[in-house]
């Protein structure tokens, strides 16, 4: 023989756990922890016939009556899974989409050895970290969520609970400030990257330094409260290896003698006020957005290397264009800078000046333009309370965007431990960003070395918590200048005959779009004409024909994700303001409010998609 016997149970169980778990899609660390761990429940028998889980003597499942209902418009998380029968009533209750957080990757395993499943298409994990993957793809954009508990679940495991209902705030959260930001700034990001497109005629993007710094330390410095610690240290970390300094931080450096390598902007605000008077501003190599304010390109004949975000919208097109990849990023250019580092193959990374915190009363570090900037705790304890500076109002409302003066509290384990630090949305969303990156990067790249190097400020899970002056103790010097990062680029630019050819076929696209969007209207509106004549067959044939036009307008937009940015401030003040014509108010037919709706949607994107063919028109000439 080969090796032990297996029990015929034994070995069913195992085709369970396969079958199911490919079924779930399973994936991720959720996997890992299934497959690793041992059945720890097993199914327990009641009175009356039901059954539910019994597992280390306390009882998970039992059927409930008056499941609550889950959420009608956003994401229905269910602490979890039991024997399924919450899940199920949810399902069939058509509430969608559904994720399942099972906090015991053993409890999770034995019900899925127990036989075939039939949740197939219901998401489930075992981690947050699983579940911050998912969020995106589940909530579409839409910032709402329910918790439904499984019977059982809150009193096993209480401290789970309290830190789902904690990840599942920030994730909401994290959704309502990307879908306002894109809301508001979408259309100005596209006017401003074809504004920018010149600057890649005379510089190569960033990207073309795609794993040239393999194994060179990198310095991500950020404006926290904290920088102030390691400031002087910095001009040491220049001769080690590469400072990247974002925008906000460059004027703190100056002011401590302090020359980064490069400097990060994703800012579509104009804050060339902030950065033209830096002495390093014409040699630093700037790392710019093309989304970003058309001044910014223009204050200094300086060295450039162009950046551009991972947004869908224009990583897709731009792609195209430059042959390189997006960046990832989320709402602070310190994660773009980040992207970057490990974009080069930089190890290891650093963060200083990142508190993701109010440490100390403050939001900004001293020698920024924003250093007046406090914080305090309300008197109910629940929110921080924003005294902005001039500064910052007035750079902020000049860009169309005024700033909040309160958000909710959420206190933070400090660096080191030892204590907390206050801290807020504005802050937890790019914390949550850096660990889910953290997190991939130990599992993919367990060699790059994460470093949070601040001395202050909030814990970052997945980075060592090191003093700045340990990191660098030992390294050797590199002196790499801005002179060598530009060589080692030596991409050339795009040519103007490809940007020409790039427009024109954008614009093509584009057309496809208004030409689709116009179909959809007339459709709309012949439908709304056969619902008012109470025509069924009409209205049958009217709905069918909107229903492939429709289609065919998303498929389009798809190939076009320009129109879809340029579009969707316009479409979301429509949804949020407009009503429908004279009668539809008091009308009952749902299918002539659908109707008309979907004709202003329409009218909405072909005029838009005729805007946007506009500027495309005027980008081929100007490069022609």
């Amino acid at each position: 023989m080969d090796g032990p016997a297996v029990a015929p149970r034994e070995l069913l169980s195992r085709g369970f756990l396969d079958d199911n778990t490919a079924l779930l899609g399973l994936s991720g660390a959720t996997l890992d922890l299934v497959r690793s761990a041992a059945p720890s429940a097993r199914v327990e028998h009641f009175q009356g016939g039901v059954q539910a889980l019994l597992h280390r003597g306390r009882v998970l499942g039992l059927p409930q009556n008056g499941v609550p209902a889950g959420s009608a418009d956003g994401v229905t998380v269910v602490f979890g899974l039991g024997l399924g029968d919450t899940v199920r009533t949810l399902r069939d209750a058509g509430t969608a989409p559904i994720v399942v957080y099972e906090p015991d990757a053993s409890v999770l395993r034995s019900v899925l050895e127990l036989g075939p499943t039939d949740l197939g298409g219901v998401d489930v994990v075992c981690t947050l970290h699983d579940l911050s993957q998912l969020w995106p793809a589940l909530a579409r954009g839409r910032a709402k969520a329910t918790l439904v508990r499984t019977a059982g679940y809150s009193e096993a495991f209480p401290e789970e609970e309290r830190l789902l209902i904690d990840a599942i705030e920030q994730l909401v959260q994290r959704v309502s400030v990307n879908a306002n930001t894109y809301r508001v700034r979408s259309q100005e990001w596209i006017k401003y990257t074809l504004a920018n497109l010149d600057v890649l005629t005379k510089w190569p993007s960033f990207g073309a330094l795609a794993g040239k710094f393999p194994g060179v330390p990198m310095f991500i410095v950020g404006a926290g409260p904290s920088l102030a610690r390691n400031a002087s240290l910095l001009s040491v970390a220049a001769k080690k290896g590469i400072v990247i300094a974002v925008n906000t931080s460059a004027k703190a450096l100056a002011a401590h003698g302090v020359e980064p390598q490069v400097v990060a902007c994703i800012e579509s605000i104009d804050v060339t006020d902030h950065l033209r008077d830096l002495p390093f501003i014409g040699r630093a190599v700037r790392a710019f957005s093309l989304a970003s304010h058309p001044n910014a390109f223009r204050m200094s004949a300086g060295p450039v290397l162009p950046v551009y975000e991972g947004l869908p919208q224009l990583s897709i097109p731009l792609r195209d264009l430059t042959g390189t990849q997006g960046l990832a990023v989320c709402g602070s250019v310190s994660t773009l800078a980040f992207s970057l580092a490990q974009r080069l193959g930089a190890s290891p990374i650093v963060l200083v000046g990142q508190d993701l915190a109010f440490t100390g009363g403050k939001a900004y570090a001293k020698g920024t333009a924003y250093e007046a900037s406090s914080a305090r705790v309300s008197e109910d304890g629940k929110e921080i309370l924003l005294d902005w500076c001039e500064n910052v109002r007035k750079t902020h409302d000049a860009g169309g965007t005024a700033m909040h003066d309160k958000e909710p509290l959420s206190p933070v384990t400090r660096w080191g431990g030892g204590g907390t630090e206050l801290s807020g949305p504005m802050f937890s969303f790019v914390r949550a960003w850096f660990e889910d990156a953290a997190h991939v990067i130990a599992r993919d790249l367990p060699e790059l070395r994460l470093v949070n190097a601040t001395e202050g400020g909030a814990r970052i899970a997945g980075f060592e918590e090191v003093p700045l002056a340990d990191v660098l103790e030992g390294m050797p010097d590199r002196n790499i200048t801005p002179e060598r990062i530009m060589a080692s680029a030596g991409a050339v630019p795009v040519s103007p005959e490809r940007l020409v050819a790039w427009a024109r076929a954008q614009a093509s696209l584009t057309r496809e779009v208004a030409h689709n969007a116009s179909r959809v209207r007339k459709f709309a509106a012949h439908a709304g004409r056969a619902v008012r004549a109470a025509k069924p067959t009409r209205v049958h044939r009217a709905f069918d024909g909107l229903e492939r036009a429709e289609q065919a307008l998303r498929d389009s937009v798809a190939r076009a994700p320009l129109v879809d940015a340029w579009a969707c401030a316009e479409i979301d003040r429509s949804m949020g303001t407009s009503s429908p014509p004279l009668g539809v108010e008091s009308a009952s037919s749902d299918a002539l409010r659908s109707a008309y709706r979907e004709e202003e949607v329409a009218t909405i994107v072909e005029e838009s998609a005729k805007a946007l063919d506009g500027v495309l028109g005027e980008v081929a000439r100007r490069f022609r």
